[in-house]
């Protein structure tokens, strides 16, 4: 019989009821307490959904956030005029400004709320707290930059995009909250309204007041704070002197993923900016059709880690036999999963790039190389949940940054070459050492099998160029 991954087992009893404190040190065992509503387990799933279908809700939840632009851009840019409108550029642009900005407004809190919720006694109160302190420097920081932003001149589209950052501050730490308490719907609620919903507000009110920016980007902003309001009443933060000790904690382990976060975006999107500076003219467009078999595994397991991060930071806080245990059973399902998207989709890129890009040649090759970054994807995000739930965050500082300079070194030869092949294969060995890297980190909690890993890049690698090398000779 298959064995039910721990990420999709129920969480265990707690010792107190929830809103009980617990005893300072290690909880001792108590006798049963009678099931109410106010005694749910922390970090288990609310009634009526079975613990499988949880993490696929999540999936589904990310996969609503990572659809919604493609779902209505094509609207939006008609109604603008165009993808060369100035309307649809300086929308994209406020767009792009937003999703940075917030990287910096909420780097290190939502894992810290997830953490904390999920410790034993006081873990409830102290989240709500760190999520209160998340509330006000989010509004106080969008405040600050929405006025000095205004002061010095700047469009209204970028104020809308500015306030926006803090409004997804807040969603984000309600969504982490919510994470740890096993509510996917709820979950899934709020990525709708800060996303799809967004969108679609932003639309309908170019539609009804005209096709600028400024517009599209106030109906955006409207439904982000809908949305933040909402979050803000299903969490119910609290004030931060509640918990003023945790929320130093948070802070502290929260700085080093600022640099770590803004590092990953540009790891994300580093190949791309790469060839628009150093490739022939239209390069950068045959590459970017493919970057799809890249995005899409790591959709895939961002998604699914939402439920995976909550197993491994409520496992440590308890035995750490039992936290090495689920970490590496998490780590062998996500590497797994990992080597079975990179499999189907090298598989399937010519088929995909024939629907999608007409067939191009040069992209179908990219494309076939890109879904293997996704095991170095399932490493990295394991060995951070693990690295995280120890609040050992020293490394966050230097790893990534030092990944994305010999990234961005490995693939300037092949770019300015128009080798987009190359720009690919060094994009998946980037993923790869990040995951390597991290792993190296985390060992001296957690002995994960990086050989393992490496072994399943080199398999998945060893299929990438079969199909590599099929396809050439299908051509010649």
């Amino acid at each position: 019989m298959s064995r039910t991954p721990p990420w999709a087992e129920p969480a265990p009893e707690p010792a107190e009821p929830l809103g009980v404190p617990g005893p300072v040190g290690p909880v001792q065992p108590s006798s049963p307490q009678p099931r109410t509503a106010q005694t749910t387990p922390v970090g288990s799933p609310r009634r009526g959904l079975p613990p499988r279908v949880v993490p696929y809700l999540y999936l589904i939840a990310s996969a609503v956030q990572g659809m919604a632009a493609v779902l209505v851009q094509p609207f939006s840019i008609h109604l603008f005029g165009g993808v060369r409108s100035p309307g649809w550029n300086s929308a994209s642009f406020a767009i792009s400004v937003m999703q940075v900005g917030l990287v910096a407004f909420s780097a290190g809190f939502p894992l810290a709320i997830t953490r904390a919720w999920l410790e034993p006694g006081d873990g409830p109160r102290n989240a709500r707290a760190i999520n209160g302190f998340n509330v006000l420097l989010a509004a106080a920081g969008a405040g600050v930059g929405v006025l000095a932003a205004a002061l010095v001149g700047a469009p209204a589209y970028l104020l809308a995009s500015i306030w926006s950052m803090g409004a997804l501050a807040v969603v984000v730490a309600a969504q982490a909250q919510l994470r740890a308490q096993a509510r996917p719907l709820t979950f899934a609620a709020l990525a709708a309204g800060s996303s799809l919903i967004a969108h679609l507000f932003g639309l309908t009110a170019i539609a009804l007041f005209g096709a600028h920016a400024a517009v599209f980007m106030g109906g955006f902003a409207v439904s982000t704070t809908l949305t933040a309001l909402a979050g803000i009443l299903l969490t119910r933060p609290t004030a931060p002197q509640r918990a003023w000790g945790a929320v130093k904690t948070a802070v502290v382990a929260g700085a080093p993923l600022l640099p770590h976060s803004l590092a990953i975006i540009l790891l994300m999107q580093g190949d791309s900016i790469l060839l628009k500076r150093l490739a022939s003219p239209g390069e950068t467009g045959v590459y970017l059709a493919a970057l799809i078999f890249a995005q899409g595994p790591i959709a895939v397991l961002a998604g699914l880690n939402n439920a995976w991060s909550a197993t491994i930071l409520k496992a440590s806080h308890g035995d750490p036999a039992e936290f090495a245990r689920i970490s590496r059973a998490t780590l062998r399902t996500a590497t797994r999963l990992g080597a079975l998207m990179a499999v189907l989709g090298s598989i399937g890129a010519p088929l995909g790039i024939l629907v999608l890009a007409q067939g191009n040649p040069d992209t179908t090759r990219v494309a076939v190389v890109l879904p293997v970054l996704g095991i170095g994807y399932a490493l990295y995000l394991v060995s951070t949940n693990i690295l995280f739930g120890r609040l050992r965050t020293t490394a966050f500082y230097w790893v990534t940054p030092a990944v994305v300079v010999l990234a961005a070194a490995a693939a300037a030869w092949p770019a300015s070459r128009d080798a987009l092949v190359g720009v690919a294969w060094a994009k998946v060995a980037a993923f790869t050492l990040l995951g390597l890297a991290y792993a190296w980190n985390a060992r001296k909690d957690v002995a994960l099998p990086m050989l393992r890993t490496v072994v399943l890049v080199a398999a998945a690698g060893l299929v990438a160029a079969a199909v590599l090398a099929v396809y050439t000779l299908l051509l010649a």
